[in-house]
């Protein structure tokens, strides 16, 4: 029996999650993608999840999880005040405007541009882990018909790109310490930012041992 690895799955249930049902194509629809249709759906979403990330405010009472982990779940960051930053770096509180300097303008601009990021990459390796799943579920069945050689040499080919893929997972955690030192920069510089700055070294620590072996996509939920 074909064992397709953990990797497979685990990344593809997060993103399960984040899309929306799409109706079936028409019969004249072209069908010019060898992809799949599971990550042509998975793909769809994480476009409009990208631009809406780009587009949006970025909430700062959000959890950011990546893959088992979940950074900043703090019991009061659910109590707090509602504080966004705007595409323009604007903080808002409760949808006032913070009085900010330029300079603070900036480092918003830069703290939110490098969360932003750390949620693409995520979703760009959970597209891929969608990716694979998909080539395992459309190989396995060529593999099993092709006695155990076949079976055993297409177990590898799924294994190593499951391993590339935890690789670039626990990269994810490899830049929370940047993240946080950014964090830490704009809370001393801004008081107002200051109780959302929730990553510490115990959600690094925690990060990299959780994704040892594992993997997953970084999403930032409500």
């Amino acid at each position: 029996m074909i064992r397709l690895p953990h990797i497979l799955l685990l990344t593809a249930l997060p993103l399960a999650a984040c899309s929306q049902p799409t109706p079936p194509p028409s019969a004249a629809a072209p069908t010019n993608a060898p992809r799949g249709l599971i990550a042509e759906q998975v793909d769809k979403a994480l476009t409009q999840a990208r631009k809406e990330l780009r587009e949006r405010n970025l909430s700062l009472n959000s959890e950011l999880h990546i893959g088992d982990h979940t950074t900043a779940r703090h019991a009061e960051a659910r109590s707090l005040p509602k504080a966004e930053i705007t595409p323009q770096g604007d903080l808002l509180i409760e949808g006032t405007p913070v009085p900010i300097t330029p300079a603070q303008r900036q480092q918003l601009l830069d703290y939110r541009t490098q969360m932003i990021a750390l949620a693409e990459a995520g979703m760009e390796i959970g597209l891929q882990g969608a990716e694979i799943a998909g080539d395992a579920l459309k190989g396995a069945l060529g593999a099993a018909l092709g006695g155990e050689q076949a079976q055993q040499a297409f177990e590898r080919r799924m294994e190593a790109k499951g391993q590339a893929l935890e690789t670039q997972a626990r990269a994810l955690c490899a830049r929370l310490p940047a993240l946080q030192a950014r964090q830490q920069a704009l809370a001393a510089a801004l008081p107002a930012f200051r109780p959302y700055a929730r990553i510490t070294q115990a959600d690094i620590d925690d990060c990299l041992s959780k994704q040892n072996g594992k993997s997953g996509a970084a999403v930032l939920s409500d």
